[in-house]
């Protein structure tokens, strides 16, 4: 009997707790298994004796990406109500407590799954992120609790040998040389290329190969691939038309708008608020830093087969399946992050690692005080290159380096652009990350450097992935769209929907911008649209004495607000940053139907109403 754990990730804190707790059991001898949840066969979930959930929670509340789909099956009304009753279960829910619904996708998962039958096996743990010491104030009892609860079930494995909390774990992941690798070996001879040496000769032509072809080099193969980036199954292809700053040149913030082109003319039309996701990679000064500071230069380029070494441990997405050859400066460039601050598990591996002892007292002060990891590493976005540079002494081994570095993600970007309006075509709007740390130390994002790097006509993989937000299916019925900064992306997709549907009438747009100098986005478009009907309201936020923002616009329009959402049963839609915008616009919009407003709600009744309308998917929120 195997433990599983399944994560559902959106920074990655949860999948780096999940393999916290692998260790754990692993350290203590038992066998355990880490999936994330859109990687797992849902059917087999009812197989699966114990099971540890962990999850962040995405948004308003809502399920991370990951955890979506097994979220959908789980809700299928017709499941028995004991279909999970063999499952013995608990979960670790991520989320930060000044969030309306904390640990919201933990709760609801927990729910429904107890609402299935499945057993509580030990206490659930709610990880805060606005607690003294992070969420490593609920971790570490709910993973002591966990693992006095689940190891007596467990058999120990008979090749255990016990090993201290500094002592290097056997790797569980394999980089082998192609030549020596056992997939290669094995795929070698099912293609009859194992030839004995002996019988070989200037003539020997295996059977099935034709003497006018040659086989393919491992490392001509991997030059061909586009920039060393794999494409996974379920991506597509797509040619960089447009990368235009769209702020004006002597503003503090560089907005792009980006432009790709399906490469596949039969691609599938996506919906409107569709979100679209790159697979940036990592600058090349990080990758030659971190190569050089580890002693693996001359390792860097040599063709390699990555492999799971423990036979329940599949390997996990984003590294490169077994069957593709990659070097150790693609995994660096396109799946291993060099650039984010590093986590605590990072500090255990490199006490693991450093031989000195300095450099250990150091280490043992970021284990022991999560504080110290706050004040050296997170406040001041120290990476991990940057880290490595004051620790030396600690060098990563090629053994056990896909398990150390953390995964370098994917980012999504809600599409600015509809199919009808623009097909064959996705459009994004994404502000650049740049800024100085409490060190003065100017920092950009890694998407962001490498965003600004690409050259049109660069050919690159790109994810669709359905919306968020969802239009009502009657053109008749009125939508109010609000989405202030690069928010209003996605609302654009819906304002050229509802205009290619016939609703001008009944659509209203709050944007807001600092200033329509410098950020007034679209703002040929939205003139075009406002002089066709569209309620278009705009907030410039900077360019008068008082600030103005959309929840003062809403505020002014309230008898047409109370008309639309309360009496003909509109539609509302918010996009934009997750900080106290969305609350706000909320509370303006519950202010115009109450009878402070335009409305006959009291006060409580009009927050209630806001609230159901959300509930009920007549409202939706999309916030980074």
């Amino acid at each position: 009997m195997i433990p599983l754990i399944l994560y559902a990730s959106e920074t990655g804190n949860a999948q780096d707790v999940a393999e916290r707790v692998s260790r754990s059991f692993r350290a203590a001898g038992r066998k355990i298994t880490v999936q994330s949840m859109d990687t797992f066969p849902i059917s087999s979930l009812i197989h699966v004796p114990l099971l540890i959930l962990i999850t962040s929670t995405h948004g308003r509340g809502d399920p991370p990406p990951a955890m979506t789909s097994l979220w959908k099956a789980l809700l299928r009304s017709n499941l028995p109500e004991d279909i999970l009753e063999d499952v013995h279960f608990t979960l670790f829910g991520l989320g930060d407590s000044s969030y309306e619904r904390f640990c919201y996708a933990g709760k609801i998962l927990a729910r429904r799954m107890e609402g299935l039958g499945a057993n509580k096996l030990a206490e659930y743990g709610w990880g805060d992120e606005r607690s003294p010491n992070g969420i490593e104030d609920a971790l570490i009892p709910w993973l002591k609790q966990t693992l006095d609860t689940f190891l007596p079930y467990l058999p120990v494995s008979p090749d255990y040998s016990p090993i201290s909390s500094t002592d290097l774990p056997l790797p569980i992941y394999s980089l082998t040389p192609i030549a020596s690798s056992s997939t290669s070996k094995r795929k070698q001879k099912e293609d009859g290329l194992d030839i004995p040496l002996e019988g070989l000769s200037i003539s020997s032509i295996p059977n099935g190969h034709s003497a006018s072809e040659a086989p393919t080099r491992v490392e001509d193969a991997l030059h061909h691939e586009s920039n060393g980036v794999i494409k996974p199954d379920d991506w597509v292809w797509a040619t960089l038309r447009k990368n235009k700053r769209v702020t004006k040149e002597d503003w503090w913030q560089d907005v792009r708008e980006i432009e790709l082109e399906f490469e596949d003319e039969d691609v599938k039309p996506y919906l409107p608020g569709s979100i679209c996701s790159l697979q940036p990679q990592s600058n090349q000064e990080d990758v030659n830093t971190f190569l050089e500071m580890m002693d693996l230069e001359s390792q860097a380029d040599i063709p390699l087969q990555v492999e799971a070494l423990l036979e329940e441990q599949p390997l996990p997405q984003h590294l490169p399946p077994s069957d593709k050859p990659t070097t150790l400066r693609s995994l660096l460039t396109n799946h291993l992050d060099l650039r984010c601050s590093p986590r605590k598990s990072f500090f255990e591996w490199l006490r693991r690692l450093s031989p000195d002892e300095r450099e250990q007292e150091r280490l043992d002060e970021f284990i022991d005080d999560p504080d110290e990891i706050h004040t050296y590493a997170t406040r001041p976005s120290r990476t991990i290159v940057e880290t490595l540079a004051d620790f030396r002494n600690s060098k990563i081994p090629l053994s056990h380096i896909l398990e150390i570095l953390p995964p370098l993600r994917r980012r999504q970007f809600s599409i600015a652009s509809s199919w009808d309006a623009h097909p064959g075509n996705v459009q994004l709007l994404v502000a650049l990350v740049e800024y100085k740390t409490n060190l003065k130390v100017p920092r950009r994002g890694l998407c962001s450097q490498w965003l600004d790097q690409l050259t049109v006509g660069i050919k690159l993989p790109i994810h669709i992935s359905p919306p968020t937000l969802f239009l009502p299916p009657n053109p008749d019925t009125p939508v109010i769209l609000v989405g202030p900064g690069t928010g209003v992306a996605p609302m654009r997709a819906l304002v050229e929907t509802r205009v290619k549907q016939g609703a001008i009438e009944n659509t209203a747009l709050y944007f807001g911008c600092r200033s329509e100098y410098a950020d007034f986005y679209f703002s040929d478009e939205w003139k075009k649209y406002g002089e066709m009907g569209v309620n278009i309201q705009i907030a410039a936020s900077r360019d008068q004495e008082e600030k103005v923002y959309v929840q003062h616009l809403i505020k002014e329009n309230k008898e047409e607000v109370q008309e639309w959402l309360v009496d003909k049963g509109g539609h509302v839609y918010i996009s934009g940053s997750s900080n106290a915008m969305p609350r706000e616009v909320r509370e303006a919009l519950a202010w115009c139907i109450s009878k402070e407003g335009a409305g006959d709600f009291t006060e409580e009744e009009a927050k209630e109403y806001v609230e159901r309308m959300f509930e009920e998917k007549r409202g939706g929120e999309e916030s980074w």
